[in-house]
């Protein structure tokens, strides 16, 4: 006797609480992707570009933190024009999203890594 819900796999593919079947990965344009990028970019280049204007030692990280980040967001928009519409596009371009975040944190770790060490 089984107690409990019965699970299956093909109601695993229906679930929508799963992280994969909202909205943003499976109908979206792409354009949400866009703007939460933009603003991702312009959050992070204000301290990335304070950092290289002080020309402290991290400021050569920083400057290749901004380079990676702003390809990373090119290559996200190009995903969008040049992409046919539908799953795989906007898996791409949560890729390149995801890509973006992982940069600028282990860009922005290593510069305070690089400002702690550094004598005063």
């Amino acid at each position: 006797m089984i107690h409990g819900p019965v699970r299956s796999n093909a109601g695993a593919a229906r679930d929508a609480t799963r992280v994969r079947n909202q909205p943003a990965l499976m109908t979206s344009s792409g354009t949400i992707w866009i703007v939460v990028g933009a603003v991702f970019a312009v959050i992070c280049l204000i301290p990335l570009v304070g950092i290289v204007a002080t020309g402290r030692a991290s400021g050569a990280v920083a400057m290749a933190t901004i380079v990676l980040m702003v390809a990373l967001y090119a290559a996200m928009v190009a995903v969008r024009l040049s992409a046919s519409p539908g799953l795989r596009r906007l898996q791409r371009m949560a890729i390149c999203f995801l890509a973006m975040a992982a940069v600028t944190l282990i860009g922005m770790i290593c510069c305070v890594l690089i400002q702690w060490g550094a004598p005063s």
